[in-house]
């Protein structure tokens, strides 16, 4: 935490803390095979080096990789305690001598993204290790598997299906990995409600590669030729392969015959889930499984190792992560909790988890980190630089002396006096590459608990005589009451119009007073007076939070664009608008796009949006063309390609229109699918994955991933999408309720839908006997 490492335990021992220097940021920390020591990532002065440290937090610190110029990610440490391995932003898996200091690279990935190497696996004896990755244009994980010593490397599934996690089993037979080549479409035909495709859900199954010629599968159900004893050992007739000598003579793990490995290749007969993060014990396979879309909790599962087995059971329920020890012994589990890691758990790896945790918890909840704001904010300074400068599209910097920057900038650092100083800097920093798509955010900045948050009752209010008027109760979706605004919630029969004299009696006289007889009610029940002309009576609210007003407001000003655009179109004219680009806005199209798409005409309204990434999602539905339909004798004809939209389409756009939302508009653009109508978007065009975290989980974020259209050319950064029908909504006008911009959209609809109706689906009377159907050509 913190750039910070301490050793804990479930029991009341001493936790250790590393002798990390101040200034400095230790992270992905792993320990050695023997329990001496600590390997860790330190981010210090700008360099991203490799460090080991002494596991009973004395100050030896031996730096065993110098900085080069990259970001690292991970490291695994080998169980024979001689190689590190670790990863790197350049999408390299290296391994370092540890009895030498030799450095060397293993893998390297063409394809796939920078973070090619997630889930590195080392065989028992510390001589083999596998990974998956993809290895073709196809961006599809395969499976690795690799000699340390020799470097020979092998892919052992091929890019047909996407290949993971893989484990190595205790006894050097095995190599089990994850895999997704189940297939069962969710729906499983084209029709019915807000249809958008089949979800191919619990894809993954879980495979094994035998290691050595001649093995019986331990999945195998049991029969008359299976060996009474050791099923996983070789045949008698087998060829094992080799066996690398152990200490004082013992026979070691067998060598891998990577001879045909490939073919030699078993599946697990248990049912398939979405499964991930396979670790291989002496008796069982451990798994996560998460529900779709639930990829913060997760299942811990279980199978045991057995002929015939084709159980899974449930370990835990509310996983994030999971870990198995060395030996196998030990799983260290981390809970979910709000938005990340909850408890962390040290339990026995056996067949069933304890009933009781209490002595499972692993001691945090007391610890007390010491941190020195003026040292952190160097550190994230620093950290700042050094991965904008690892992160960045441009690895040129955009020409600009990236050096010479940090000297400027670094005696500012010294002036810092809090949280929100050091974003302005970072933000000079920042402001030299000339991106439009990158803001500093987050971080801890100082905050009262105890402060009073504003309540609110969705409806804008003003004074008059005798009390607070409402001016107007935010509209909401009418059908949807569960999202209706507190003074719309049954029994309270407010109105636009009615006085509110008396919250929680007393009186108030204009809003401010509301505001402050408010205060820390979001969520309590509220008892208000109102009046209605010569009648007064009272009803309980319950106000909400500002974020829930805001959405109320916000859609109240959605609910009077759509009611604009049906009046003006007689009913003929859709309207829906996009928030931004995420999982609650494909959600909205579905809603909206969907009650909407049998109009003449439809507005998409990105202003404003704030982008994300679902922009193909939707253009693939208006990419969708009707070329055939159904009549049945009876009842309306249904169209193939189902529930598509077979009309006159507008965009608008403004100068807020950000992100994935000016990549929508641009596609629009390219793909002749509609004019757009409004104003330039706001130009931030390179996308990002906010994989930068400062050490107080603050951001700077870096733009990585330049667009380019067909030609080659880079799209949108720094000049934004212009607009077919450029239009501008001025400020006065707009104050008093106009907007010239959706008018324009509405004028533009009308115009083409004149000009070019939209045809009705009309069947020609069958044929008779004798005479065959038409081609479609």
């Amino acid at each position: 935490a913190r750039g910070q490492v301490v050793l804990a335990g479930s029991e009341p021992v001493r936790r250790v803390s590393l002798a990390v220097p101040a200034q400095a940021r230790a992270r992905a920390a792993v320990p050695s095979s023997d329990g001496k020591h600590v390997f860790a990532i330190v981010d210090v002065d700008g360099r991203s080096e490799i460090h080991r440290y002494a596991a009973d937090g004395s100050a030896a610190d031996t730096l065993l990789l110098a900085d080069e110029g990259t970001h690292r990610w991970r490291l695994w440490p080998s169980p024979d305690g001689r190689w590190l391995a670790h990863a790197d932003k350049r999408a390299r898996l290296s391994l370092l001598d540890l009895r030498n200091g030799g450095n060397r690279m293993l893998d390297e990935s063409p394809f796939g993204d920078d973070d090619a190497y997630t889930d590195v696996s080392w065989s028992a004896d510390g001589r083999y290790l596998a990974w998956s990755r993809p290895d073709s244009s196809r961006q599809r994980a395969q499976v690795f598997v690799a000699e340390a010593a020799t470097q020979r490397r092998e892919v052992v599934t091929s890019d047909r299906y996407e290949s993971t996690s893989p484990a190595f089993s205790p006894d050097g037979h095995w190599l089990y990995f994850l895999s997704d080549r189940r297939f069962v479409a969710t729906p499983g035909a084209p029709w019915g409600d807000r249809n958008m495709g089949a979800l191919l859900d619990k894809r993954t199954q879980i495979y094994a590669l035998a290691l050595q010629d001649g093995l019986r599968f331990p999945f195998q159900p049991t029969d008359e030729l299976a060996a009474p004893s050791t099923p996983s050992t070789p045949a008698a007739t087998g060829k094992g392969g080799g066996n690398a000598k152990g200490k004082g003579g013992d026979a070691a793990l067998p060598a891998i015959a990577f001879e045909g490995l490939a073919a030699r290749l078993h599946e697990v007969g248990v049912e398939a889930g979405n499964y991930g993060n396979l670790a291989v014990h002496a008796e069982r396979l451990f798994f996560l499984d998460r529900a779709a879309g639930s990829w913060g909790k997760a299942q811990l599962r279980a199978t045991e190792i057995k002929p015939g087995q084709s159980k899974v059971e449930n370990w835990m329920a509310n996983v994030r992560d999971f870990r198995l020890s060395a030996n196998g012994k030990r799983l260290l589990v981390a809970t979910a909790g709000n938005g990340g890691v909850g408890e962390l758990l040290l339990l026995d790896a056996g067949a069933k988890a304890p009933t009781d945790l209490q002595d499972a918890r692993v001691r945090l909840a007391d610890w007390k980190l010491v941190v020195d704001p003026v040292d952190e904010w160097r550190q994230m300074f620093d950290d700042a630089w050094r991965m904008h400068r690892a992160f960045s599209f441009d690895p040129n910097m955009r020409g600009s002396d990236w050096n010479g920057l940090r000297t400027r900038l670094l005696p500012l650092v010294a002036r810092v006096s809090d949280r929100h100083e050091l974003d302005d800097l970072l933000g000079q920093m920042s402001a030299e590459l000339g991106i439009l798509h990158s803001q500093v955010r987050g971080g801890e900045y100082r905050s009262d608990p105890a402060a009073p948050a504003p309540a609110w009752l969705g409806a804008q209010l003003a004074a008059d005589k005798g009390g607070v008027r409402i001016a107007h109760i935010y509209r909401t979706d009418a059908e949807l009451p569960g999202q209706r605004a507190p003074l719309q919630q049954p029994g309270v029969d407010a109105r636009d119009g009615d006085l509110i004299s008396a919250i929680n009696g007393r009186a108030v006289t204009h809003p401010g007073e509301v505001a402050l007889a408010l205060r820390a009610q979001a969520g309590q029940q509220v008892l208000v007076e109102l009046r209605r002309g010569a009648d007064t009576r009272r009803v309980i609210v319950k106000p909400v939070s500002s974020e829930v007003e805001a959405m109320l407001r916000y859609g109240d000003w959605v609910r009077g664009n759509l009611a604009k655009v049906e009046r003006a179109g007689a009913g003929r004219l859709g309207y829906l608008h996009l928030y931004a680009m995420g999982p609650n806005d494909i959600a909205n199209f579905a809603r909206e796009f969907y009650a909407q798409v049998d109009r003449d005409g439809l507005i998409i309204d990105v202003r404003r949006n704030r982008g994300g990434n679902i922009d193909s999602w939707i253009i693939e539905k208006l990419l969708r063309r009707v070329w055939e339909f159904w009549q049945p004798p009876h009842g309306a004809p249904t169209t193939n390609m189902q529930q598509t939209f077979r009309g006159q389409l507008v965009v608008l756009a403004d100068a807020f229109t950000y992100s994935d939302g000016e990549t929508f508009t641009a596609g629009i653009k390219a793909l002749g699918l509609a004019p757009v109508i409004g104003h330039h978007t706001a130009g931030a065009g390179i996308w990002l994955s906010d994989r930068n975290r400062l050490s107080d989980n603050g951001l700077a974020r870096v733009a990585e991933t330049g667009q380019f259209d067909l030609q080659g050319r880079w799209l949108i950064e720094g000049r934004g999408v212009a607009p077919d029908i450029a239009v501008d909504n001025l400020p006065w006008a707009t104050g008093h309720g106009g907007d010239a911009q959706l008018d324009a959209a509405i004028a533009n609809l009308k115009q083409r839908l004149a000009a070019q109706p939209v045809a009705p689906l009309r069947a020609q009377p069958v044929p008779r006997v004798g005479v065959p159907a038409h081609d479609g050509s």
